[in-house]
């Protein structure tokens, strides 16, 4: 038996909701988060990593859900970078505010999406597409008065994801993953 990722989702969701856990802090995003230990820097909190690999903001819209489920504190949200190289910047707007406006009722923190590195990894977006999604991205951030925390300026190295720092052109290595804590240290505090 085959299941699609919406039948997945709708298990996941329901189970979300019956175990009612009370989450502090939601990691929601991509492949980006998923690979992420972020209970590792609040361990004195319950977090919930809610990364899915692949996702785009149309898969996360229909995982908001399990968010609000969660009832979270805070909700930390990195989204778009599978969508740079597909979406027009309108298009790409329009799906993020759909996005945030489904978490509404929910503090969220915004996060830039993370530069790639396309010299030396054939990635099919580029660091000029990403710096433009995340200028949207801290305009809504604006507009909607929420927090914004820019990650691209902490890993973007001479308009580069330095090579040491990812698997792929995309993809943080462990060590890479250390910036991002340290940043959110720094962020809470």
């Amino acid at each position: 038996m085959s299941l699609t990722i919406d039948k997945c989702i709708e298990a996941w969701t329901n189970c979300l909701g019956q175990l009612r856990i009370k989450a502090d802090i939601v990691f929601f995003g991509d492949s980006l988060t998923y690979y992420g230990d972020f209970a590792s820097v609040f361990p004195d909190k319950t977090v919930c990593n809610l990364g899915l690999r692949g996702d785009n903001l149309q898969g996360m819209i229909k995982r908001t859900e399990q968010v609000n489920l969660l009832r979270p504190s805070s909700v930390f949200l990195m989204a778009g970078i599978n969508d740079v190289a597909h979406l027009s910047a309108e298009e790409f707007e329009e799906q993020y505010k759909q996005l945030i406006s489904a978490l509404s009722g929910i503090p969220l923190v915004l996060q830039s999406i993370l530069p790639v590195n396309n010299q030396a990894f054939n990635i099919s977006c580029n660091n000029t597409q990403i710096r433009d999604r995340n200028r949207i991205i801290a305009a809504i951030a604006k507009e909607r008065d929420l927090p914004y925390l820019d990650l691209y300026s902490r890993y973007e190295e001479e308009g580069q994801l330095p090579p040491l720092m990812t698997k792929d052109g995309i993809h943080l290595t462990e060590a890479a993953y250390l910036k991002w804590y340290n940043t959110l240290k720094e962020f809470v505090e």
